[in-house]
């Protein structure tokens, strides 16, 4: 099975106290998309620097189609401060950079023509640009794509119809379990998380949301099916793109034709190992490649 991935988003550096990391949700998610046995591409925006020039080149060489993602002058390629408290990461994300002027390239829709998995989330879509380049984008997807919702929430960047759009465009839900009371407070629901989950999942017409619970591991929502699958204990490091290597392995998982439960458990399995790690793209080890 060959599996053609997209994901669009930011693409950026964080900036950690000892260095810089090459990062960005949808750029993670490419990544180890890449590494875990699919064609994948990305559609984003650099600046014209020197940081731009390394982001592509570093995707290019990890067999990540870079084609999409443009170069715009005037404008710096995205960068994050980042610091990290007992492994666990804190941002301050600098705004009016490259990629919030993201516009699609006019032959985009017969680059995703083939498109068999989708994934994007709120922080690119911060800017009424790079929310217009969305919106474009999801009208060009074939029918047959499954589209994945990580909803990613940052900071302030997110709003109500950028949350409500993505949640009746999506298949599969992602999100993590700090993540859940700021989206009880754009779409309300129960209080108990199961039930919540179950209410979007049923409110939206999504056919699976799965929620990552940290150390805990990670519980799956589905059509009359509803469980939790515990994590391997690692020695925690960064978890900075452990959640975007979770839900490449999960979605990647489910169409290799495995279960839900497989799948949620080869996912722990993939995060937590980068969890270990320290950079959002580690070099991913042979085992945990997805036979697509």
């Amino acid at each position: 099975m060959d599996v053609q991935v997209v994901s669009i988003g930011e693409l950026l550096f964080d900036v950690f106290p000892d260095g810089e990391r090459l990062g960005g949700a949808p750029s993670n998610f490419a990544y180890h998309a890449a590494a875990l046995g699919a064609r994948s591409a990305l559609i984003s925006a650099v600046g014209d620097d020197d940081r731009g020039r390394r982001a592509v080149e570093a995707l290019g060489r990890a067999e990540v189609d870079v084609s999409r993602v443009s170069v715009i002058s005037g404008k710096s390629t995205g960068i994050v401060e980042v610091e990290v408290t007992a492994g666990q990461p804190a941002y301050e994300i600098v705004e009016d950079v490259a990629w919030d002027s993201l516009v699609l390239p006019g032959d985009t829709h017969s680059r995703i023509a083939n498109a068999d998995l989708f994934c994007w989330g709120t922080l690119g879509q911060r800017s009424c640009r790079s929310h217009h380049a969305h919106r474009q984008l999801f009208d060009m997807l074939p029918p047959t794509c499954t589209c994945v919702f990580d909803i990613n929430f940052r900071m302030h960047f997110h709003n109500f119809n950028v949350v409500e759009e993505g949640l009746a465009r999506a298949n599969v839900l992602k999100l993590n379990d700090e993540e859940v009371p700021v989206l009880r407070e754009y779409v309300s629901g129960p209080a108990d998380t199961r039930d919540f989950l179950r209410s979007i999942r049923h409110r939206f017409d999504i056919e699976t949301v799965v929620l990552t619970l940290g150390d805990a591991g990670c519980r799956v929502s589905a059509e009359d099916v509803g469980f939790g699958v515990p994590s391997e204990s690692v020695e925690v490091l960064n978890t900075v793109g452990a959640g975007d290597a979770f839900t490449a392995a999960f979605v990647l998982s489910l169409m290799a034709g495995q279960d839900l439960w497989a799948s949620a458990k080869h996912a722990n399995r993939v995060g937590a190992y980068v969890a270990t790690q320290d950079s959002g793209m580690p070099a991913m080890p042979q085992s945990y490649r997805i036979a697509l």
